[in-house]
């Protein structure tokens, strides 16, 4: 240690020599200007009446040798303070994702959000799994992203629940969903659904909409919902559900997955790859809306 101090002084002494000599020299600066040069160093903590030497030996060990060689710091190495002048830019979004904070890109939008089947109705079921419960856990997600874009939303039901009193029919249960849609005066209506299949081979997300209209609303869903979760892409097609052929709004149904397939079926189950189905929802009506 003792050594590498006096080889360091050595080179200090060397290296000083050879700052002042040829400043004398080669330029003709008297030595006043030499130090009024070095004295006037950018290093924060200088006091600006020291003595010339002692800014430069402090300047080069405490700066630059001692960090360097770390034969001055005890061994210990250097960190970054909290006054430190770097600053950390965050990186923008890199993946076309729309952000889903109180950014309200859907205020003044009303959104009617509707969680197929519930109650007495639990739609599809098949490998341990309920689509009724599928379908309302997602669409709660996808209530709360948008609710924080600034929508007002709507929601059919927000728990196992029929919509339409308990013992209604099938029509009267359909109908009841409309009438929220058309009572609200909703901008748009999203109905959730799980599909199933007698084949369990078959698996896939696809999205629905009314013929004649809504096709590009379910074009930027279903491309955002493959996006998000990497599912088969399945396609969009016209169809003739009542939710869609009875509400005057732009309408889609998505099927999410089908629960007829055990790998999907477990998927479907998984709190994060509901929460990516419903970010994909969520990303296409942003889009649709902003297009």
């Amino acid at each position: 240690m003792y050594s590498n101090k006096i080889l360091v002084l050595a080179m200090l002494f060397v290296l000083v020599f050879n700052i002042i000599a040829p400043v004398q020299v080669s330029y003709a600066a008297s030595l006043d200007n030499v130090i009024g040069t070095l004295g006037a160093s950018t290093v924060q903590g200088y006091d600006g009446g020291s003595n010339v030497f002692e800014k430069i030996f402090d300047l080069l060990f405490d700066k630059i040798l001692g960090p360097i060689l770390n034969i001055f710091g005890g061994g210990k190495a250097t960190t970054t303070t909290p006054n430190s002048p770097v600053k950390v830019t965050p990186l923008p979004p890199n993946d076309g994702t729309v952000s889903n904070g109180d950014s309200g890109v859907l205020r003044g939008k009303t959104i009617v959000v509707d969680p197929g089947h519930g109650g007495s109705n639990p739609g599809a079921v098949d490998n341990g799994t309920k689509e009724a419960d599928n379908n309302l856990a997602v669409s709660l997600k996808l209530r709360d992203k948008l609710t924080r874009a600034g929508a007002k939303v709507v929601m059919t039901r927000e728990t196992d629940r029929t919509v339409a009193p308990e013992g209604s029919s099938l029509g009267q249960e359909l109908a009841k969903r409309v009438d929220i849609a058309e009572n609200n005066n909703a901008d748009m209506f999203v109905s959730v659904h799980s599909n199933s299949n007698p084949d369990p081979s078959i698996y896939g997300t696809m999205t629905f909409f009314p013929s004649g209209k809504s096709s590009k609303l379910a074009l930027e869903v279903q491309d955002n919902i493959i996006r998000e979760t990497g599912a088969v892409d399945k396609g969009t097609s016209p169809a003739t559900f009542y939710v869609l052929r009875n509400t005057t709004m732009p309408s889609i149904l998505v099927e999410m997955g089908f629960v007829s397939n055990p790998n999907e079926a477990i998927k479907l189950r998984d709190d994060s790859y509901r929460n990516k189905i419903a970010q994909g929802i969520f990303n296409g009506i942003v889009k649709y809306f902003n297009s």
